[in-house]
């Protein structure tokens, strides 16, 4: 049996790593005795796999992760169950059974949504940065190779991007990018390009998602397709 879920990493653990995190729902899994299926060779490891990694120090509502079992349980004895023995701020939102054809979310998800907030200080023209990140036919970033430093055009990767909130010297900013081994937008290589010193800003990723034409189906849409 497979379960996808839906969680979300809130304000009191934004600073634990992705490693850290998936050791702590893989004991919370261990402490309810929930039957999680185990990998075979000299070193198992329980059946999960997370959609893309989150960063240290950004908050999201909406990250993902399948889970297999060697036997039957209750979805929503499943929540419920978890959530008692997961600390305060990772909270398990929703979650559907799956079919063993679907693939896993990292192969799948290619899309990703971030609110971007932050002190503008003298950037007090959020609209007009925005704009001319929107007009703008490339944008280069730098990125730390394995023997040089890569120049890359991140461009192409921006969806849409829109202001939420300006003014009193504050602004926040919707950012829909790419994800996944296709292409990927760090929302902090944004942000640089919006004037925000990126060392104060705060990042809350609101939503993965795969791409479907002109439709973006979260991962609980296609478990459902």
């Amino acid at each position: 049996m497979r379960i996808r879920s839906r969680f979300s990493k809130e304000e009191a653990v934004r600073f634990i790593s992705h490693l850290d995190l998936a050791r702590t729902i893989e004991r919370a899994v261990r402490r309810v005795g929930l039957p999680i299926a185990y990998s075979q060779g000299f070193n198992p490891r329980p059946k999960m796999s997370f959609g893309s990694a989150l960063a240290v120090g950004v908050t999201s509502s909406a990250e993902y992760i399948d889970m297999e079992f060697a036997d039957r349980i209750a979805v929503d004895g499943f929540l419920s169950s978890i959530n008692q023995k997961l600390p305060a701020g990772i909270r398990f939102k929703e979650a559907v059974e799956i079919g063993p054809e679907l693939p896993t979310l990292m192969s799948v998800i290619d899309r990703a949504s971030y609110i971007l907030t932050g002190n503008l200080g003298q950037n007090q023209d959020l609209g007009l940065k925005v704009q001319r990140i929107l007009e703008s036919e490339v944008i280069w970033v730098e990125r730390p190779g394995k023997k040089q430093t890569r120049q890359i055009d991140i461009r192409p990767w921006i969806f849409s991007l829109e202001v939420l909130k300006e003014g009193a010297g504050a602004g926040s900013a919707a950012l829909l990018v790419q994800t996944g081994s296709r292409g990927n937008v760090r929302p902090e290589e944004v942000a640089v390009h919006l004037s925000w010193d990126i060392t104060h800003i705060r990042i809350h990723r609101s939503g993965l998602f795969i791409a479907r034409g002109s439709r973006l189906l979260s991962p609980l849409d296609v478990a459902h397709c």
